[in-house]
């Protein structure tokens, strides 16, 4: 198995923004499950309201330093979400990708390997083409897949968590979403949503109610057993690169 400690599978929990709601939500959940989550932040917008307009989340506190700094003690994982949440090209790549790095590293004083495509995969040959000069280890996409061992870690897939799926499906939330895909694989999932709140969506096609992350997390502790690592995305990207580099 490629997983430490004999480990089959792995779960991550992903959160594009970094809503400073999480700490009053999500939060406490991944603690009672013993899951550590990862916020996908806007490099230019740490600690103020976000402002992206015409966004659901416009106007919601985003998280501080302070606030990143204490999650990461707990075991939580930060990536780039672009420097302004702008549709990534390849004319603006060297400021929505490579800049925005040196700006979120230099407001959190931490490292952020990984970049996290903001709006949809049309950004992707624009983040792809600049991913080398920033030095990214891995880019987050939206591809909903379950990620193999041998993935190309600058083309991740996530599977999106949401009360329901756009139209023409409008396909509704299954905590078992891909979970017995990876565990017959040996793959890793990485979820995504935004701030999901008690009873509730910000917008259902972006996010799960606060009821449905505990039913998420329940069922992945349930079937996955002892055989589920989890891990937040650094944390296995660094791991898979070790690996590699044997």
């Amino acid at each position: 198995m490629p997983w430490p400690h004999g480990k089959r599978w792995v779960y991550s929990m992903t959160y594009d923004e970094g809503c400073a709601a999480l700490l009053d939500n999500a939060v406490p959940v991944h603690r009672r499950h013993g899951i550590p989550g990862h916020v996908a932040l806007v490099a230019s917008q740490v600690g103020v309201p976000r402002n992206v307009p015409g966004s659901s989340y416009d106007g919601m506190m985003i998280l501080s330093k302070e606030q990143i700094h204490a999650l990461r003690a707990e075991g939580w994982g930060v990536s780039c979400h672009s420097l302004t949440h702008a549709g990534v090209t390849v004319e603006n790549g060297p400021t929505e990708v490579v800049q925005s790095r040196r700006v979120l590293e230099a407001a959190l004083d931490l490292p952020v390997p990984i970049f996290c495509i903001p709006g949809n995969n049309d950004g992707y040959p624009g983040a792809r083409a600049f991913a080398a000069e920033a030095s990214y280890q891995a880019i987050l996409g939206i591809w909903d897949r379950v990620n193999a061992p041998d993935a190309d870690l600058l083309c991740l897939g996530r599977v999106p968590i949401h009360v329901e799926y756009p139209p023409p499906f409008y396909s509704v939330f299954d905590p078992y979403k891909r979970i017995h895909q990876a565990i017959d694989m040996g793959g890793w999932i990485i979820d995504y949503c935004h701030c999901p709140l008690p009873g509730r969506a910000i917008h259902p096609w972006k996010d799960c109610t606060l009821e449905q992350l505990d039913e998420r997390f329940a069922t992945v502790r349930r079937v996955g057993g002892d055989d589920v690592w989890l891990a937040e995305p650094n944390d296995v990207v660094a791991h898979l690169l070790a690996e590699r580099a044997e």
